[in-house]
C-alpha cells in the first residue's frame, strides 16, 4: 500500500533568457507532473526559488498560474515570483513560519479543502516581465498523492452544507450541493468535482489568490485608489480587485497584503464593502511602518540586499470578510503626494465561491 506522505508533485527549473512578456509553458513531463492511472493528487502549497541580479537587483517573474489537467487557473490562482513580492517563498526562508497554503490536505470540510485538486497532470505557465528574465528560477508545488482505493478512508464524505462566515459584518452564506444531502462520497471518480477541482458542480469553492500593481499613478489628493480592471487601473483581468458581485457570486477575503512604495508616499489601506471600510480607520501602510507588507522582509529586517534570505506571508486578517451580493473591493490613499505608476503591489487571498455556469 502507498503511504500518503507530503512529497513534491512538481518541479521545475528555467534556465537562460525568457525575454519581455514571453510565457515559459513547461509540460507535465518536464515537471514530473504526470500521475498513473489510479492515482488521484491534491496541491497544497508552491515554492518559488531565485536569487537576487548582480547588484541586488531582481528577475521579473511577473506571474505564476497552475494548469491542472490541462485546464488554466488562472482566473483564480496568480501569484508574483519576483523575487521582492514573491507570495510563494520557500518554506525555509519564511519569518514566523506562517505558510501560504491553498487548503488543508486531507480535510473534508469543502472550506478547508480547497487543495488544487487533479487526476492525471498539472504543469504551470509563468510569464516574464518588464526587461525579461536573464537568471534561473525554480518552481516546486507540494502537496499528496493518493490510490483511488485510500480515498474512501481518508476523506470519506466531503461534507455539505457548509456556510461561509463573515461575524464582523454578521453576514452568513449557506452552500449545499444538489443530490449530495449529507456530502459528496469521495472516490476516484468524485476528485476533480470537489473543492479545487475543475469539473465542479454548483456551488464551485475555490482558492482565491492574486496580486495587482497600481498600473497608473494614485491621484495625490488622497482619494481612493481601486485596482479595477474596466477602469484601466491594473494591466489584465487577473489583477482585478473590484468585485460587483450578485447573490449568485461571493468571495471570504481571508489576507490582504500590500508593498508600500520606496518614495513613501502611500498612506493608507482598507477593504471597502458596501460603501463602508474596513477596518473603518483604514490601515496605516506607510514604508517605514506597514503592517500589511509582504515579500522580502525589507526594509524591516535584514535592510541591505542582497544578503536578505527572509521574506513575510500575506497577513492574515482578524477575522475573514465576505463579499456577495454587494460591492467590494480594495482601496489604497497616498499621502497628498501621487504614487508612481506600478510602485505599489497589492495581494489577496480568500475563498472563491461560483453558484452560476
Amino acid at each position: 500500500m502507498e503511504h500518503y506522505e507530503l512529497r513534491v508533485l512538481a518541479d521545475y527549473t528555467h534556465t537562460g533568457v525568457q525575454a519581455t512578456d514571453t510565457w515559459a509553458k513547461p509540460s507535465p513531463r518536464d515537471v514530473g507532473g504526470e500521475l498513473e492511472k489510479d492515482e488521484r493528487a491534491e496541491v497544497v502549497f508552491a515554492e518559488v526559488v531565485q536569487s537576487p541580479t548582480a547588484g541586488g537587483g531582481e528577475e521579473p517573474l511577473k506571474k505564476i498560474i497552475p494548469i491542472l489537467d490541462g485546464e488554466k487557473f488562472g482566473s483564480y490562482v496568480s501569484l508574483s515570483g519576483t523575487l521582492s513580492s514573491v507570495m510563494a517563498p520557500p518554506k525555509r526562508s519564511i519569518w514566523g513560519g506562517k505558510l501560504f497554503s491553498f487548503g488543508t490536505p486531507k480535510s473534508n470540510n469543502p472550506l478547508l479543502s480547497t487543495t488544487l485538486k487533479y487526476s492525471d497532470h498539472i504543469t504551470f505557465e509563468c510569464l516574464a516581465g518588464a526587461g525579461g528574465i536573464t537568471g534561473d528560477y525554480r518552481i516546486r508545488l507540494w502537496g499528496y498523492v493518493y490510490k483511488e482505493s485510500e480515498l474512501p478512508t481518508v476523506f470519506g464524505a466531503m461534507l455539505f452544507p457548509t456556510s461561509l462566515v463573515d461575524r464582523t459584518r454578521g453576514r452568513t452564506l449557506t452552500l449545499a450541493k444538489a443530490g449530495y444531502p449529507t456530502g459528496i462520497p469521495v472516490n476516484g471518480d468524485t476528485w476533480k468535482t470537489l473543492p479545487g477541482g475543475k469539473d465542479q458542480s454548483i456551488p464551485k469553492i475555490n482558492p482565491f489568490v492574486r496580486y495587482a500593481f497600481n498600473k497608473v499613478a494614485t491621484d495625490g489628493k488622497s482619494g481612493d485608489y481601486q485596482f479595477r480592471y474596466t477602469t484601466g487601473n491594473v494591466d489584465d483581468s487577473d489583477e482585478n480587485l473590484y468585485f460587483d458581485f450578485d447573490s449568485l457570486d461571493a468571495l471570504l477575503v481571508e489576507s490582504v497584503g500590500i508593498r508600500a512604495d520606496f518614495a513613501g508616499h502611500l498612506a493608507e489601506t482598507a477593504l471597502l464593502i458596501a460603501g463602508d471600510y474596513h477596518p473603518k480607520g483604514l490601515f496605516p501602510t506607510d514604508y517605514d511602518d506597514n503592517p500589511l507588507h509582504f515579500g522580502l522582509t525589507y526594509p524591516f529586517i535584514f535592510n541591505t540586499l542582497p544578503e536578505n534570505p527572509f521574506f513575510y506571508s500575506i497577513p492574515k486578517l482578524e477575522k475573514p470578510y465576505l463579499i456577495w451580493n454587494e460591492k467590494g473591493m480594495v482601496i489604497v490613499r497616498d499621502d497628498g503626494t501621487a504614487v508612481t505608476a506600478d510602485d505599489l503591489i497589492v495581494a489577496l487571498t480568500g475563498i472563491r465561491v461560483e453558484m452560476k455556469g
